[in-house]
Formats: C-alpha cells, sequence, structure tokens
C-alpha cells in the first residue's frame, strides 16, 4: 500500500443528511470510535436567512461513555481534546463555510449539536460529517453510528 493512500486507511461516515433546519437545534447522529485512533468532524453550512447577532448557530462537539442515543448522556468536549475547533455563526459574513474540529479526547461516542440562538434563521442548510482513521484494520470496516434522542 503506498504511504500516501488514504483511501484505504480512512472511513468517512454521514452523521447529519445536509437539510434545511431553520432554528431547530438537532444533534447529529453518533459516531463510535472504537477501533479509529482520530476523528475529524465537519460541519458545512449554507446561506443562512435571518443569521445576526442575536440569531445564530454554534455547532459544538459532544462526548459520550455509553448510552450513545440519549442527549442526556452527552456532554460537551474539553477544549483541551479538540485540535481547530467549531465557531459561533452570528453574521452573513460568516456562513456559506466547511468548519472542522479534530477530536483527540478518549470518550468512545461523538456526535455535533447544532445549537441555534432565539428563532431569527428562517433556512440555512446544514450537514455533518466524520472522518475516521488511524485504524489498525487494513482496509477500515465500516463505522457504527446511530440516532441521538
Amino acid at each position: 500500500m503506498p504511504a500516501k493512500d488514504s483511501y484505504n486507511t480512512t472511513k468517512i461516515a454521514l452523521l447529519l443528511e445536509p437539510q434545511d433546519l431553520a432554528h431547530t437545534d438537532t444533534y447529529s447522529a453518533y459516531v463510535d470510535l472504537a477501533g479509529y485512533e482520530s476523528a475529524l468532524f465537519e460541519v458545512s453550512v449554507g446561506a443562512l436567512t435571518g443569521v445576526d447577532g442575536s440569531n445564530y448557530l454554534t455547532p459544538t462537539l459532544l462526548e459520550a461513555t455509553e448510552t450513545p442515543d440519549s442527549t442526556a448522556s452527552y456532554s460537551a468536549v474539553d477544549s483541551a481534546d479538540i485540535i481547530g475547533g467549531f465557531s459561533k455563526i452570528d453574521a452573513a459574513a460568516e456562513d456559506s463555510v466547511v468548519q472542522v474540529a479534530g477530536y483527540i479526547g478518549s470518550e468512545r461516542y461523538v456526535c455535533v449539536l447544532l445549537d441555534y440562538a432565539s428563532t431569527g434563521i428562517s433556512a440555512g442548510v446544514v450537514g455533518v460529517n466524520v472522518i475516521l482513521g488511524h485504524t489498525s484494520e487494513i482496509p477500515p470496516g465500516a463505522p457504527t453510528t446511530g440516532a441521538v434522542s
């Protein structure tokens, strides 16, 4: 296998199909990191109608040790366990963007919360993916994902 071969050493999982969320707080699906040593989360945000200083979107990386399907199981990832990171989108000049955050924490389950402030954002397509790597299984198996409710 060539040294630059990421095709056979990484997997990408769709955690939230791109969709118009308007101003609805939304959890992406979780990903089970068992068998992977690295995870890069990507949030794609289209144009947000009505975004401003009072009406904004903040993507947040969440982690859980067990019971990954319950929102009560998750807590915000400590900043020391994130490389890069997500930022609040509170102006039209900040939307239509792709934000990425690398997870270096030790918890098994991770998801993204799309946290909307107020109700002024009337439209905006958002999607979430994760790129997983550094696995001992070559080629890596399909990652396990599931709904958070």
